[in-house]
């Protein structure tokens, strides 16, 4: 609530963003080719959590 009327994002929705972001990036970079969850996919198959794999690759645009 305190978010709202202070004219920004409540935290959830913020990480959500960055997740999405993320996945945009990751995508278009063919660093992953799903996701489900908290789950994605790598163009070879490989199921990884999506937390490991924004640590591993942190966005550089």
């Amino acid at each position: 609530m305190a978010a709202c009327k202070e004219g920004r994002k409540p935290e959830s929705a913020q990480a959500k963003s960055e997740v999405i972001a993320w996945f945009k990036w990751a995508r278009k970079n063919r660093i992953v080719i799903a996701m489900l969850g908290e789950t994605v996919y790598t163009p070879d198959g490989e199921a990884v959590a999506l937390a490991e794999m924004m640590r591993r690759f942190p966005v550089w645009e």
